[in-house]
């Protein structure tokens, strides 16, 4: 009976090892990002693995679908069923009405969700000329950066971190060194809003949704 006891007692504290670890797992965000501009292959991985280092240390996981490069995999560029699957387009092209500062665009619904998002190839040179800092980490910052609006929603701008509005010498000195990141409240709140849009997307496969007129977000 002793050893009987004993066996069950390992066997459940294993159980609760294994469940643990998988809820111990980090939150997973996937991006399809559409090339149109043409970065060469390694500055676009080189930038896609800081924006995920940035997101890591956050305490999430990051999969990249590079969708222009993929051969018959573009339908998994479009399935946007799961809440925390984006999009980001590096385009040539800025808007008249965008800020002479901004590096990118988030587009944002009236509550504040969003997928989609534009990074500017243009500004991100610009910055890398002027700053000589290495392009990739400039595009892999500015990317997380578009990527943080989406799953911050509005009024996601603070006054130090990744998420600052206009990058001086200091970030730009981070950006070489690895150092500018998501700040501890803005880890929560993106842990929380992904949470509840899991919950929203359960809601409306039962048959509630709902469609917002969509605003655009623009940031540095």
């Amino acid at each position: 009976m002793h050893r009987r006891f004993k066996a069950v007692l390992l066997f459940a504290l294993t159980g609760f090892g294994l469940l643990g670890s998988s809820f111990a797992e980090n939150p997973q965000v996937t991006v399809s990002v559409y090339n149109d501009v043409e970065v060469s292959p390694d500055t676009l991985t080189q930038a896609e693995q800081r924006a995920a280092n940035i997101f890591l240390r956050a305490g999430f996981d990051v999969t990249w679908l590079n969708c222009a490069q993929m051969n018959g995999g573009t339908a998994a560029c479009n399935e946007m069923d799961e809440p925390a699957h984006l999009s980001l387009r590096i385009t040539s092209q800025v808007a008249r009405s965008t800020s002479d500062t901004a590096f990118g665009v988030a587009f944002l619904a009236s509550d504040g969700t969003g997928r989609y998002g534009d990074v500017f190839w243009k500004r991100a040179q610009e910055l890398h000329a002027n700053s000589k800092v290495d392009l990739a980490l400039i595009l892999g910052s500015v990317m997380a950066h578009e990527m943080g609006h989406l799953l911050l929603g509005s009024n996601a701008h603070a006054i130090s971190g990744i998420m600052r509005a206009h990058w001086e010498s200091t970030e730009l000195r981070r950006i070489a060194m690895g150092t500018l990141l998501f700040l501890p409240e803005q880890r929560r709140r993106m842990g929380k809003r992904m949470a509840g849009s899991r919950t929203v997307l359960i809601s409306s496969l039962r048959g509630c949704s709902s469609i917002l007129p969509a605003q655009r977000c623009c940031s540095s």
